[in-house]
């Protein structure tokens, strides 16, 4: 698949450029199968929303891999949760992206406004007010130069779709345009 077609077309233009910087590729793969809870391993913001608070296995994945890589280990793992806090930026805060972003050597986060009601008293987590995107890369395994900001505008973008589907994106702080940077 393309940049525009992983994690089911939540890339923007600027996150698909930064996709194919951070892989210095142009066609990608998606993790095949199911997860523990049966449901499709493709990611889908619909069922990313759904399972916001579930348990850390059955929530909505993206895993996406370099197509014909033969490689076990995802080049990106983002998945996306439902918090009830965020961390403390320490200093200036430099990516402005929801009320929370940093990165990493192995990853970045973005922890936006979006309240959630947990669907069940078997949740794994209960109403929240916020929610994380969480991308897991391992150290090495990414190209480029601006590997922090594009890790970013991937998240950006993603976050504001799971925003959209989950009804909270005029208060979430990721604003169109807003790419991390």
């Amino acid at each position: 698949m393309t940049a525009s077609e992983v994690c089911d077309g939540t890339l923007d233009e600027a996150a698909q450029a930064a996709l194919r910087r951070l892989s210095g590729v142009d066609r990608f793969d998606e993790m095949p199968g199911t997860n523990e809870a049966g449901a499709s391993s493709l990611f889908s913001v619909r069922y990313a929303v759904r399972h916001l608070h579930d348990a850390y296995p059955t929530r909505g994945t993206c895993w996406v891999y370099k197509s014909g890589a033969g490689n076990d280990h995802p080049l990106l793992e983002i998945r996306f949760s439902a918090e009830e806090r965020y961390p403390k930026a320490t200093g200036g805060q430099p990516y402005r992206l929801g009320v929370y972003a940093g990165a990493g050597r192995d990853g970045a986060n973005v922890f936006f406004r979006c309240p959630t009601r947990a669907p069940s008293t078997k949740a794994s987590v209960g109403d929240t007010k916020y929610v994380q995107a969480d991308m897991y890369s391992a150290a090495g395994t990414l190209r480029g130069e601006h590997q922090d900001t594009d890790r970013m505008a991937i998240l950006g973008s993603m976050s504001r779709a799971v925003a959209r589907e989950a009804g909270c994106a005029s208060g979430a702080g990721l604003d169109e345009g807003r790419t991390g940077s």
